[in-house]
């Protein structure tokens, strides 16, 4: 992920570890560690906030003034995989797409699930399953995602 500035970039990689790059010097400016490899990262566009998951059952969300854990997301799955993340503009929230056909809406200071969507399963598809691969914020109380179904729906938030 690289921030709208360029100024950064968030790496993850099979050796366990996102590592959140300064592009103007190359160096890294906080590491960040897991017990799988690191299949998702997301920045806040203001660099307030980084969000790395793995492949197994740690999605965190960092506190990028310190490089401290604010939270990680509370789900039950043994494995839960993102396929797509972005914060809200104020940071308050996380959104989240997965391969399993969930559009999630996450409290970035508890780690709570908020809210929960399924998109549309592809019509001619063998399986009811489609992968989330793009999410964000629409309007003030709606959400968007597009998926491999083909569709691209639109999410009203609960406030």
């Amino acid at each position: 992920a690289l921030s709208p500035n360029g100024y950064y970039a968030l790496t993850g990689s099979n050796d366990y570890t996102a590592y959140l790059w300064d592009t103007r010097t190359g160096q890294v400016l906080y590491r960040f560690d897991h017990p799988s490899r690191v299949t998702k990262v997301a920045l806040h566009d203001e660099g307030r906030y980084a969000f790395t998951a793995d492949s197994q059952k740690h999605a965190r969300i960092w506190d990028l003034s310190n490089g401290e854990e604010i939270s990680r997301l509370k789900f039950i799955q043994r494995q839960k995989i993102f396929s797509a993340a972005r914060f809200s503009a104020d940071g308050k929230t996380l959104l989240t797409g997965s391969p399993d056909r969930h559009l999630s809406l996450w409290d970035v200071a508890t780690g709570e699930k908020l809210q929960d969507w399924k998109v549309k399963p592809g019509e001619d598809s063998l399986t009811r399953s489609a992968v989330v691969y793009a999410v964000e914020y629409f309007g003030e109380n709606q959400v968007i995602s597009a998926s491999s179904s083909g569709w691209v729906e639109v999410w009203n938030r609960n406030e």
